[in-house]
């Protein structure tokens, strides 16, 4: 009788041992996620640059028209001498297609894409990359998105006006088989709003001198990534 108390008294403490050494279910998914994708409840507010400390992840709309962001958009332009990823498409483009030069003359160059936010129109520098952003030079179109670019060699300017343009393009066949594109900017019913139209896309932008007139929301991160900010109007 003894003994069989005593393999009893063993065989649960085995038992109880067990269990503790399983890890315990938690019920916190945060845990699971990495911090910049549960940084989600950041509020969104006016606020000036100044005012905040730019050593923490900040997220705000900056309203003041005069801070380095806003600077450094509306003198943007591309450094095409550090980025081979458009030396080399470029190179690739022009085996098949001879580039043409078109003369633009006033029209605008520099582009920056918009969101719209509360029915409002802002521009969006995001954490990771880059404002996406376009160029028109005389014999190419440049796409700067926010994490790479991309370029199409001119083919034919099919229309040209004060505020309105319409190109056909040539690319590389591992975008389109036909090795044709067509790239279109007019003007909206919104001041110093354009829609540029790609084969690939549609963005709502502005010339990079227009850039003032539109609030811009900064997901500022100086230390680390954080989830981007997608809170945007679906239309």
């Amino acid at each position: 009788m003894k003994k069989a108390i005593y393999i009893a008294f063993i065989l649960g403490f085995l038992v109880s041992c067990n269990k503790k050494t399983k890890p315990e279910k938690t019920e916190n998914k945060l845990t699971e996620i990495p911090t910049w994708k549960a940084d989600l409840d950041t509020i969104l507010e006016k606020n000036n640059p100044k005012s905040l400390d730019l050593s923490e992840h900040q997220l705000f709309i900056d309203t003041t028209r005069n801070s380095e962001t806003f600077k450094r958009l509306i003198n943007w332009k591309p450094n095409r001498m550090d980025n081979d990823a458009i030396s080399y498409q470029e190179k690739e483009i022009a085996k098949k297609h001879k580039p043409i030069k078109i003369d633009l003359k006033e029209f605008p160059r520099h582009w920056i894409s918009l969101k719209k936010l509360n029915n409002e129109f802002v521009v969006y520098e995001p954490c990771d990359g880059n404002t996406t952003a376009f160029e028109i030079n005389e014999s190419s179109v440049l796409f700067f998105y926010q994490l790479e670019p991309d370029v199409d060699l001119m083919f034919d300017l099919r229309k040209m006006t004060e505020n309105e343009i319409s190109l056909e393009l040539r690319t590389v066949p591992q975008k389109a088989k036909t090795e044709k594109t067509e790239l279109t900017i007019k003007p909206t019913e919104f001041e110093n709003v354009y829609l540029l139209t790609y084969s690939f896309g549609k963005w709502y932008v502005t010339p990079t001198e227009k850039v003032s007139e539109f609030d811009i929301v900064v997901n500022h991160c100086p230390k680390m990534k954080r989830m981007e900010f997608t809170r945007f109007d679906k239309n």
